[in-house]
């Protein structure tokens, strides 16, 4: 009798480490996640922007370019480029300043100008706002909501501002999640020598691309 529990007892154990190996086999297949992440590029257009353009093309992704106004009009070549790609343009600002101290009316005009310049290249009025140095507070979000714009902060901050290697950037990027954007610049040597390993990487966890 003991002898008939010793064995079944064993049998039961090596079951138990049977399944665990199967789990530990599957595991790895659960990176995979489902869902879309935006490619979000600020303070465009630049001299940069035909490149960067030209990365975004090559690696077949579709993204969204948060534009500083009045940098248009000596950008006209790069804010076409981002035009002629199809490439979602929302508003970053016409000047680019710090608003937390302005009246609702200095922040309203700001960025209704950003609206009006985006217009005046015969874009749609932007629905996105990306405030300037992620700065906000009651005032701008009531100015902002006024305009129609849904203000999106990043998810992830690929610190490209701050001098961030493309491989730092290639790492933070790659860490996004379904719905999630990154802080990334139109202007860098090193987020555009980073587009095309983030893309792979992205792909390679089951992302598709979306723009807003």
């Amino acid at each position: 009798m003991r002898k008939n529990l010793f064995l079944a007892s064993a049998c039961i154990v090596l079951i138990a480490l049977g399944c665990s190996k199967e789990q530990e086999t599957i595991q790895p297949q659960n990176y995979l996640k489902s869902g879309s992440v935006y490619l979000t590029f600020d303070d465009g257009p630049t001299g940069n922007s035909t490149t960067l353009v030209s990365k975004l093309k090559t690696a077949g992704v579709t993204a969204t370019f948060f534009i500083w106004g009045n940098r248009i009009s000596g950008n006209l070549t790069g804010f076409n480029a981002i035009k002629s790609a199809g490439y979602s343009i929302q508003n970053h600002s016409y000047t680019h300043s710090h608003m937390t101290s302005w009246s609702y009316a200095q922040v309203y005009n700001d960025l209704n100008q950003c609206q009006t310049a985006i217009k005046n290249q015969g874009c749609p009025a932007p629905k996105k706002l990306r405030l300037p140095y992620l700065e906000n507070n009651a005032t701008i979000t009531s100015a902002a909501s006024a305009l129609g714009l849904a203000i999106v902060q990043p998810t992830v901050d690929s610190k490209d501002w701050n001098g961030a290697s493309t491989s730092a950037i290639i790492s933070a990027v790659s860490n996004l999640q379904s719905g999630g954007n990154p802080l990334m610049h139109d202007g860098y040597t090193t987020t555009d020598n980073a587009i095309s390993q983030i893309v792979t990487n992205l792909k390679n966890k089951g992302f598709s691309f979306a723009k807003y």
